[in-house]
């Protein structure tokens, strides 16, 4: 696939991560008939904020909107390879598979894997710094969204954790940030490595 268009798919499946992400929000606000709208990082907020009503043992759905974020994401990782350059392929490989690895563990575990989101995002910044290529703001960025919402993950449990709730809300926000960058990093590189001059790689972002 020319680099270009793989580079604008991988965007536009980071604006869709951003419009996915955004409608979690929303849905705490315009409740729907079982999980709804709701991704399981909104209701990993809703356990530790003991807020609002969830189905029992909300983690073990089956949500299939968990799984096309699980899907866009490794999308918009495995295109946003190309833009950073001659980096490490080994961890190209590992940041695109892990969320589709993710998929294989959710539907075999029917719980465990969505968590392979935090930690493909957490190899996509190392990646962009070992790049040297974008700026540090997607860089801190990503770092913190990341390793926010992977410990807020990993410290949930069965009972109401307020300051979980708050780690969970800050990472998700920042979440939404990342992808939004994420997008706008690869729809720059796709329009210019379309145009006669070599890709510059976003400027507004360069020096973040």
């Amino acid at each position: 696939m020319k680099s270009s268009t793989q580079s604008g798919v991988g965007g536009i499946a980071a604006l869709l991560v951003v419009a996915v992400l955004i409608a979690g929000m929303l849905s705490l606000a315009i409740p729907l008939p079982g999980l709804g709208l709701r991704n399981w990082l909104v209701v990993l907020f809703q356990i530790n904020a003991g807020a609002g009503q969830l189905p029992p043992d909300p983690l073990r759905v089956f949500n299939p909107l968990d799984v096309t974020i699980l899907v866009l994401v490794g999308v918009a990782f495995a295109s946003l390879g190309p833009a950073l350059g001659r980096v490490s392929t080994i961890l190209k490989v590992v940041a695109a598979g892990l969320p589709f690895a993710g998929i294989a563990v959710l539907l075999i575990t029917g719980q465990a894997g969505r968590s392979s989101v935090m930690g493909a995002g957490l190899v996509m910044a190392l990646l962009i710094v070992i790049s040297g290529r974008v700026g540090r703001t997607p860089v801190y960025i990503g770092l913190l969204a990341n390793a926010l919402l992977l410990i807020g993950d990993f410290a949930t449990g069965t009972s109401a954790k307020p300051f979980v709730a708050a780690v969970v809300a800050i990472g998700y926000l920042m979440l939404v940030v990342w992808f939004a960058l994420i997008a706008v990093i690869l729809l720059r590189f796709s329009t210019d490595a379309d145009s006669s001059s070599r890709p510059t790689l976003w400027s507004p972002l360069a020096h973040g």
